[in-house]
């Protein structure tokens, strides 16, 4: 007897909590359109627990601005009023809990703040955990936020941007608040922290009316962000035991006060005019510290990082730095970024990690023959194992072996990887010595595997003369029959090791890689192996 088999929707039959929790995997449209499934389908995605409009998404915008005046932008923003409406009220009717309320709109006429005020209150009546706000409004205008807010028992989480007025604050419950693009001064932001005294997070982005963010009493704070644009920012200072995290950023002079935070575990610092000494003093401080990131400080010149605890070290773009010296015998991270041709002298002492370097040469920059020593003096300077980027935007590139007569030669470097990204605009594309870049960047060390971005006509030019170069070595006596003699002379071999597209080994070789060049993007790479004589590194010149 044939057996029948029938389709069982076990799905369906799973709790609503788990249902909804399926819905917030998806976007919102998507998530809407299971309510066509089923019956119990639309039971379930009417009781959604998470209401999300977003404004642009009925304009078909990318990005927030103030809808046209058009007819048809005039319909789909009346569409959204209705659609907002009629679900908060569905919710209110019914009785049915909210989890996250967000908000995204740009209020084109005020006798519509009443019915924004409406929304605010339904939902947190129906004990709404998390509030997110981004009400725009036209120029010179304000939409003011409705005291109810700040009296909410259940709500945990509040976003609040652009642009509003304050009322009254009453806001036991709040953990966890941002603040962007408004207008509050430093009596308001007082009185939040003493209405929201188990605050665990606290951010403050773009926002203007303020000089001085003076921060404690707060015994939960967890994390704060201080992210300033334009305005002048004169004070910062925090004093929490527990707090973990902490970011700012600010182009100009502040004084900064961290030291009460003992217990930081990530510090951020960006834009900032701090001095060596405030760097290293206070980061001692911090005995549990873990991740350090230093970045476009303009200051800082010879920096000492001192930390048992730390793991992760970033610095990005410190121009003047000169010399960085590092004693943190747990660091799994070292990542160093240079946007000038400034070659800094970097020392470790116990760091164990691999260190992770990147120096971009600029259009006004340029690659000679004395940059390249001091980067081969650079390279040996620890015994560390290095990966090194060069971003190369500079229009002069000139290298002879002749110019290093009589200078002392620091012993070659063996780098566990080179990655090449060559980004000239025209018209010097065709006017730079890709030979000499080649020939000087493998004399200044010998990487143990080269990598050359593609998707540009100057990064293709210099791809075929590497495989001229590294694979074609016929005339090896004769590049240089006397002495000094040249990296090829150290160089054991070379093969292609990877080819975008190509998986068979068989055709990873120099044709292969000529007919596909110009079909590869910018997000490619080829890849070579070179092999070098360790024997030969202490005669190389």
């Amino acid at each position: 007897m044939d057996e029948k088999i029938y389709a069982v929707d076990r799905i369906s039959d799973l709790p609503d909590f788990i249902l909804h929790h399926i819905l917030s995997l998806l976007s919102r449209k998507e998530a809407a359109k299971t309510g066509l499934l089923s019956k119990k389908w639309n039971c379930v995605w009417s009781s959604f627990p998470i209401l999300d409009f977003n404004q642009t998404h009925y304009l078909n915008l990318h990005s927030p601005s103030l809808p046209d005046t058009r007819p048809e932008s005039q319909k789909r923003v009346e569409k959204f009023m209705n659609d907002v409406d009629k679900s908060i009220s569905r919710f209110h009717k019914h009785q049915l809990p909210m989890q996250k309320f967000i908000l995204n709109m740009t209020l084109v006429d005020f006798k519509l703040a009443s019915l924004v005020h409406k929304w605010i209150g339904m939902a947190l009546e129906h004990g709404v955990k998390e509030i997110d706000l981004r009400v725009r409004t036209k120029r010179n205008t304000w939409y003011c936020l409705p005291g109810t807010i700040f009296f909410a028992k259940s709500t945990n989480n509040c976003k609040l941007e652009q642009p509003f007025s304050w009322s009254a604050l009453n806001y036991y419950s709040l953990q966890k608040l941002w603040l962007s693009k408004i207008c509050v001064n430093e009596e308001v932001i007082q009185a939040i922290f003493r209405s929201c005294p188990f605050i665990t997070d606290f951010g403050i982005t773009g926002c203007y009316g303020w000089k001085t963010l003076d921060i404690s009493k707060l015994p939960k704070l967890c994390r704060v962000n201080v992210l300033p644009l334009d305005q002048k920012v004169e004070i910062v200072r925090v004093e929490a035991t527990n707090l973990e995290y902490f970011r700012f950023r600010y182009s100009g002079e502040c004084l900064l006060n961290i030291t009460a935070c003992q217990n930081l575990t990530k510090l951020y610092l960006e834009d900032l005019w701090i001095t060596d000494q405030w760097l290293q003093s206070n980061i001692s401080r911090f005995s549990h510290l873990e991740v350090l990131e230093v970045c476009n400080c303009k200051m800082l010149e010879r920096v000492k990082i001192s930390v048992q605890s730390l793991r992760y070290l970033i610095i990005m773009s410190c121009q003047k730095l000169l010399e960085v010296d590092i004693d943190s015998p747990n660091l799994s991270s070292f990542q160093f970024d240079s946007l000038r041709n400034v070659i800094p002298m970097i020392s470790s002492r116990n760091a164990p990690c691999p260190f992770n370097l990147t120096f971009t040469l600029l259009e006004d920059d340029h690659i000679d023959t004395l940059w390249l020593h001091k980067l081969r003096e650079f390279l040996v300077m620890s015994n560390q194992r290095k990966v090194l980027t060069l971003r190369i935007l500079c229009q002069e590139v000139a290298f002879s072996l002749e110019e290093l007569k009589g200078i002392t030669i620091p012993p070659s470097f063996e780098l566990e990887h080179m990655t090449l990204d060559l980004r000239m605009r025209p018209p010097f594309i065709d006017t730079i010595d890709h030979g000499s870049l080649i020939d000087g960047l493998l004399w200044s060390c010998y990487p143990k595997k080269l990598s050359l971005r593609t998707g540009l006509k100057s990064r293709e030019n210099c791809i075929k003369v590497l495989c001229e170069k590294v694979l074609d070595r016929e005339d090896l006596d004769y590049c240089c029959s006397c002495h000094p003699k040249c990296w090829r002379h150290h160089l054991k071999g070379a093969k292609i090791i990877s080819i975008p597209g190509i998986e068979d080994e068989r055709l990873l070789n120099c044709k292969t890689l000529f007919d596909v060049l110009p079909t590869l993007d910018r997000n490619h790479a080829i890849q070579f192996r070179l092999d070098w004589d360790h024997h030969l590194h202490g005669e190389a010149t």
